[in-house]
């Protein structure tokens, strides 16, 4: 009981510690009511697909409106005795109908509209014949270049007759040529690229010269990394994580299918890839330079966007393999490490809840946002982690491989099975994890939805208007039923394409369940690496899993966008979302760690020192966002944008660099 007591105090400390510590640093500089409600309003003038300026700010007639990022602008002229309308569709938007942009009289000038330029947008123009009907006179499909302006003619192209398409021309054309939008990305590349080639030059005159007197100034950088063996956060390996079979890693000059019989060292790839993940996802939090392939997906699809909050924790599951191994071969209990699972849990849960949803003055509790990224974490850490605890094998717990029950010794002692020995010593997590998958799934297609089609996975709204407000089916009904509206996430990314008027929050319940099948299996990837103590067989089995886990998910969403059995979806974490996604991440990690640790061509710098640090990295840049130096008041260009992003997203890096130079590491 003193024992208990003493670990309740010593995590009730360190709560403590975390909201004092990032409750100072969110108090400095913090918004004035005025600022808030500032903010709040730019946020509401977010760019529609296209607009006529006149809905926005007032200006004279003709007058060029202000472009925003990726948009362009479109005049019409019109030689027509008659008035037409000009409806539009963005491609972006799956099954919507055409929406109303304005009328063309050619009694009255038409004001300049501002057009979107990241998808192609499909325009018809309607002659209204006022009895009720109308008719298209033009129709296609046009793809207009960012900061481009163009005109649009409105002609007859035919005798008099019938109204009909062939009878009218409406061509576009540019008279303002756009801009190449992506040039930045490349001047960006390039700059990086530079600075790594001046890096290395530095770094081999560091070497060659040695610590002389006239190398000081090269000396200070930190190129000989300390390989200090801590634990990160969230059960990150560390050199004893593994036993000798499975810690040890070639070295130049060893064969492939040989353990090296060298000392034991930290797998950087494992947190290479995390820091990877982590830096990417602060960049895209940071805006991602505008991009539309660096904001998440609308509702079905994939961006880079996408990509990374998966991968954090896919690689959160390999290091839970790994750092539980080690505690439990040092003698640690299981319910001492329950209890340690349950501390983690709850400080990452209100880490999220009180420090990351209550930025830029949301502190009323009658709207506090309850779902979030960390509180995603936090569940899905503690259902995986909580099934490796009470299912760890007597393999996990002893030096010496013993089989856990009749039914493991029987299969493991067959010749057919000996080859998955690292799934069927743990059947009975596989069992229950299957048997979560499976609730995910009658959750998802036979719960009954009030007003809404069972099995429903569409985003509503525009792509719906019989079923406007059912977004996100049994997934947005679960938490709209049991957090309310006023605490869930009031943006989602369906708001300004689909303009949906319900809430829905990515971070949701139901998608938990799926969230926790990507860490099983990167709690599975690391399994791999505990079994077997060949590269080889390593590497060849996580390309075995990426080609399984892919070739299921293509066949759910039947490789394309928007159709098949389940989409892929991010906003409801679907089943081949996350299948896809650990496709990625298996391959990611096989080349992490043939090119880190096993051909040693790299050593995962700088990212492995932001994987070192990640939650320090994550909640420090969600607290210092649209603060100097790591953002500011950029202009409505993509050069501009990316600039602010990029400089914010190597400031993080470097800090988790110096950090780690200075062995400071933040754990839960």
């Amino acid at each position: 009981d003193s024992k208990m007591a003493a670990v309740s105090a010593k995590a009730g400390a360190k709560l403590l510690f975390f909201f004092t510590f990032f409750s100072t640093v969110k108090a400095i500089d913090s918004p004035t009511d005025e600022e808030i409600f500032h903010f709040q309003q730019q946020r509401e003038l977010e760019p529609d697909m296209f607009s006529a300026p006149s809905t926005h700010r007032h200006h004279h007639m003709g007058d060029m409106p202000r472009f925003r990022l990726d948009t362009a602008v479109l005049k019409v002229n019109t030689s027509l005795d008659f008035p037409v309308q000009i409806w539009a569709v963005s491609a972006e938007c799956y099954k919507c109908n055409m929406s109303f942009i304005t009328d063309v009289d050619p009694t009255t000038p038409t004001e300049p509209l501002l057009m979107q330029t990241s998808f192609s947008t499909h325009i018809s123009i309607i002659k209204d014949n006022h009895d009720g009907t109308n008719v298209s006179i033009c129709s296609y499909d046009k793809v207009f270049g960012e900061r481009g302006v163009y005109q649009m003619h409105i002609n007859i192209n035919g005798p008099d007759g019938p109204v009909s398409e062939n009878k009218y021309d409406c061509p576009v054309f540019a008279d303002q040529d756009p801009v190449d939008s992506y040039i930045p990305i490349l001047v960006a590349f390039c700059i990086y690229v530079g600075i790594i080639l001046i890096f290395l030059a530095s770094r081999q005159l560091y070497f060659t010269i040695g610590r002389s007197k006239y190398a000081w100034f090269i000396g200070y950088f930190p190129f000989r990394e300390t390989d200090r063996l801590v634990n990160s956060d969230l059960g990150a390996p560390s050199a004893s994580s593994t036993s000798p079979e499975d810690s040890r890693q070639p070295i130049q000059n060893h064969t492939k299918d040989k353990p090296s019989p060298g000392s034991m060292r930290r797998l950087r790839s494992l947190d290479t890839f995390r820091g990877f993940s982590l830096a990417v996802m602060v960049f895209v939090n940071y805006g991602g330079g505008g991009y539309w392939f660096f904001k998440h997906s609308r509702w079905n699809g994939l961006t880079v966007a996408d990509l990374v909050f998966p991968w954090f924790v896919f690689i959160m599951g390999t290091s839970i393999a790994l750092s539980f191994r080690r505690l439990l071969k040092r003698g640690t209990s299981r319910l001492s490490l329950l209890w340690k699972v349950i501390e983690r849990t709850v400080i990452l849960f209100l880490l999220g809840l009180f420090i990351i949803n209550t930025k830029k003055g949301h502190n009323s509790w009658i709207t506090l946002r309850i779902p979030g990224v960390l509180q995603r974490l936090a569940l899905t850490y503690l259902i995986v982690a909580v099934l490796e605890v009470v299912g760890a094998s007597a393999e996990d717990r002893n030096w010496s491989w013993k089989p856990q029950g009749y039914l493991s010794l029987y299969l493991l002692q067959t010749s057919r099975m000996a080859p998955v020995r690292d799934i069927v010593n743990y059947w009975g997590e596989w069992l229950i994890m299957i048997l979560l998958v499976t609730l995910q799934l009658v959750l998802t297609f036979w719960l009954q939805v009030p007003h809404c089609p069972t099995g429903y996975l569409g985003p509503g709204g525009l792509s719906d208007m019989e079923h406007y407000n059912c977004t996100g089916g049994a997934a947005g009904y679960i938490d709209r039923t049991i957090f309310t509206d006023d605490h869930m996430y009031g943006h989602p990314t369906t708001l300004i394409v689909y303009k949906t008027e319900v809430p829905f929050d990515p971070e949701g319940l139901l998608g938990t369940l799926t969230s926790a099948l990507i860490c099983f299996l990167g709690l599975q990837a690391g399994k791999i690496l505990l079994t077997y103590t060949q590269n080889s067989a390593r590497v060849g089995r996580w390309i075995g899993w990426a080609l399984a886990t892919g070739a299921i998910g293509a066949l759910l969403c039947d490789g394309r966008q928007n159709e098949g059995w389940i989409p892929v979806n991010k906003n409801l974490w679907s089943l081949s979302f996350v299948l896809v996604l650990s496709c990625f991440a298996f391959l990611l990690l096989s080349l992490c760690y043939v090119v880190i640790d096993v051909k040693q061509w790299w050593t995962g710098a700088p990212f492995y020192q932001v994987g070192m640090n990640s939650i320090l990295v994550y909640i420090g840049h969600e607290l210092c966002a649209d603060k100097l130096p790591f953002q500011w008041a950029a202009t409505q260009t993509h050069a501009s944008q990316l600039a602010s992003d990029l400089v914010g997203t190597t400031l993080w890096v470097l800090i988790a660099v110096w950090l780690h130079y200075k062995k400071v590491y933040l754990k839960i």
